[in-house]
């Protein structure tokens, strides 16, 4: 684990004096100049240096497991909110018979069967009694449903198997 060094400044009595000596042949010498040393400060070592470059690649690699939690965490979350499909059932046969069984598409291919399908009644034209969702696969599935109704539309929600 990281250990920051809280750094000091080093203080002096005069920070910005200097000497100046004349090398003849006008050149000079500058020299810094600063007087007593009042506060030595925080040394510049490997040590102090060392411990800063162990902070940043502890930095680097927290960063990168919050990233990959990030992205677990949005997966998670886009397999919650689904799909949402709407399809429309036929039925030509009098009842109780049933030829009302559509296929259907998922837009977004699921990476395992393992997902729930609920199906909202939003119209029809008669009783429904029952609506049935089987036969899934990684990108469709089968729905029909049974009752007089003869035209029924469906929305169904589509929750998990994305990953």
């Amino acid at each position: 684990m990281y250990i920051p060094v809280f750094w000091e400044d080093r203080i002096v009595q005069y920070p910005r004096r200097v000497s100046v000596e004349s090398l003849g042949n006008g050149l000079y010498n500058w020299a810094p100049a600063p007087g007593e040393v009042e506060k030595k400060g925080t040394q510049q070592s490997k040590r102090n240096f060392g411990n800063m470059d162990f902070g940043v690649l502890e930095n680097a690699l927290i960063v990168g497991f919050v990233s990959m939690n990030l992205r677990l965490v949005q997966e998670s979350l886009d397999d919650v909110r689904g799909q949402i499909l709407t399809v429309d059932l036929k039925n030509t046969m009098k009842y109780p018979a049933t030829n009302a069984e559509k296929t259907v598409t998922l837009p977004r291919p699921a990476n395992n069967s393992d997902y729930t399908v609920e199906a909202e009644i939003v119209e029809a034209d008669g009783p429904v009694e029952n609506v049935e969702v089987y036969g899934k696969a990684l990108n469709a599935f089968k729905v029909c449903y049974s009752g007089s109704a003869k035209n029924v539309t469906l929305k169904l929600h589509v929750i998990g198997g994305l990953y």
